[in-house]
């Protein structure tokens, strides 16, 4: 008998055991996201909804016109209404940002001790791929005077304002 020949199969065995076993816990391990996904795509659109308030919440001055502080605070209180926005500095900036996306913006607040929400930017009803971007901004009577904002705030009164942006793709 051969114990050399014996010796390179038993090897030559362990060695595909081994590859394949590799193999299978690569695989088995990683998840694999493809781009027609479309948890990927509504992963991708929440993302860049959420930079895009991201970068208007801390764009230099000298950036743009108005940052999103400024036109949250220039709001005058009046609910939007199809198709035409109110807050028109915002939305010609979330249109530069976002191009061929579609959204809405809604303003949340406490006012009186209840939960306000109000639509200022309607761009039609959200599809059924829509995502939801969130971003908090402080307002200061000093800022909405500036702006000439209808939120009659007192002197030392601070108002948060969650921004809620809904965004989808055609």
């Amino acid at each position: 008998m051969d114990n050399k020949a014996q010796l390179h199969t038993l090897e030559g065995l362990g060695a595909a055991v081994l590859m394949t076993l590799t193999v299978l816990a690569i695989t088995q391990s990683t998840m694999i996201v493809t781009p027609q996904n479309s948890l990927a795509v509504d992963v991708q659109l929440e993302q860049m909804s959420s930079d895009a308030l991201a970068v208007l919440d801390m764009v230099p001055m000298s950036s743009v016109q108005y940052n999103l502080t400024e036109c949250v605070a220039g709001w005058d209180k009046t609910e939007a209404t199809y198709p035409a926005g109110d807050l028109e500095n915002l939305d010609d900036a979330l249109l530069y940002l976002l191009p061929g996306v579609l959204y809405n913006v809604d303003f949340a607040y406490i006012e009186s001790g209840n939960l306000t929400v109000e639509k200022v930017i309607i761009n039609g009803p959200p599809g059924s791929n829509a995502v939801v971007a969130r971003r908090y901004v402080t307002l200061t009577n000093q800022t909405v005077h500036n702006m000439g904002g209808g939120w009659g705030l007192q002197d030392d009164e601070l108002r948060v304002v969650e921004v809620r942006m809904t965004a989808w793709k055609v």
